[in-house]
């Protein structure tokens, strides 16, 4: 489990006995027959996350959004978010193959959730929760497909560097010692070091590594990025 993904589930735990969300709560159960067989957050927590099928589940969660939807109160949104954090982490999982931070994904996660949960007709649908997770993870992808178009559209390596003379510096062999040096320093691993060299330097496109938009290719696409920005934040901090 990522930092993020800790502290979120840390979070939902110390919030869920919480007066202003025990007020939210009494106050969707007054308006929400689904809810009136639970008499705290708690005991609805439990009852959702049970394996248990229960054909009551759906039309809680109708119930659920349509109430967040209704009533922004204090802790509402970090409940009914808890509440998804299993379905969350399995959506998670799907991107095993992908290069991402975990904090990141994460976060990006929660952030396309909330978006979904604030769609006016997402309590209409047949299915609230898959129609929920079918948002998140449609969100996710206009997310990623952006990063990695953005990764690809960056300027070279050389354009970021803090050394004026940096081309002569990087010229052949001793550009590829040197690089190796910084990438040691800002403890960026050799095989990403390598595929910066080729790429960036050496002038490879990554579409010759692998075909694009393939998952060879966005693994090398990610890699390359998170270490390039882990090489320029050592070189902005040896500037100074």
């Amino acid at each position: 489990m990522s930092p993020s993904r800790l502290a979120f589930a840390q979070e939902f735990e110390r919030q869920l006995n919480s007066y202003p969300l025990r007020q939210w709560f009494e106050l969707a159960r007054s308006h929400e027959a689904g809810l009136q067989a639970f008499i705290d957050p708690e005991s609805l927590r439990r009852f959702l996350h049970s394996e248990e099928a229960d054909r009551r589940k759906p039309e809680i969660w109708r119930a659920l959004v349509r109430s967040l939807q209704l009533h922004q109160a204090e802790g509402a949104r970090m409940f009914v978010l808890g509440l998804l954090e299993p379905v969350l982490g399995h959506l998670v999982d799907t991107f095993d193959d992908v290069e991402l931070e975990p904090d990141d994904l994460w976060q990006e996660i929660i952030a396309c959730a909330l978006q979904a949960l604030a769609n006016p007709r997402l309590p209409e649908r047949r299915q609230v929760l898959a129609g929920l997770i079918k948002d998140t993870y449609k969100h996710l992808c206009i997310w990623l497909r952006r990063e990695f178009a953005k990764a690809e559209g960056e300027a070279p390596l050389l354009d970021q560097s803090y050394d004026a003379n940096l081309d002569e510096a990087l010229d052949g062999v001793d550009g590829e010692v040197l690089l190796a040096e910084w990438c040691r320093r800002a403890c960026v691993t050799s095989s990403d070091r390598d595929l910066i060299f080729a790429t960036r330097i050496g002038g490879i496109p990554l579409s010759q590594l692998a075909p694009a938009r393939s998952r060879p290719y966005n693994r090398r696409l990610r890699r390359r990025d998170r270490a390039e920005r882990r090489l320029g934040l050592w070189l902005r901090r040896k500037k100074r």
